[in-house]
């Protein structure tokens, strides 16, 4: 997921300035803005966010994405089953798993001369 780090209200940090200002400033500006995203070399490594912001994504996530998973795994697990049944049926694997192995040619060791 990008988050776009342009948005009004999400403020920017360079990674020393949150090394000389402190951690008690760099948690009272998340307090306060509900987000820090840490720079280094002007581009963006990090976002500090508090514990209840960072609860909440992670309610939202477990939401939105937790019925798409299980829809996914249930359409592989159909899938699955369905090809597993397809090895049982007539002309599948137990067909050429019960057949003699059979060469085309005569296997010879050492170089052919």
């Amino acid at each position: 997921m990008t988050l776009p780090l342009d948005v009004p209200g999400l403020e920017k940090a360079t990674a020393s300035s949150v090394k000389t200002r402190g951690w008690p400033s760099l948690m009272r500006t998340v307090r306060e803005k509900q987000a820090l995203v840490i720079t280094n070399h002007n581009h963006p490594e990090a976002v500090i966010v508090d514990i209840k912001a960072y609860q909440e994504l992670l309610a939202k996530a477990a939401g939105a994405d937790g019925d798409e998973r299980l829809g996914e795994l249930e359409r592989l697990r159909v899938e699955f089953d369905s090809r597993l049944a397809s090895l049982g049926r007539e002309g599948g694997l137990g067909k050429v798993m019960g057949q003699p192995i059979r060469r085309g040619r005569k296997v010879t060791l050492g170089p052919s001369l």
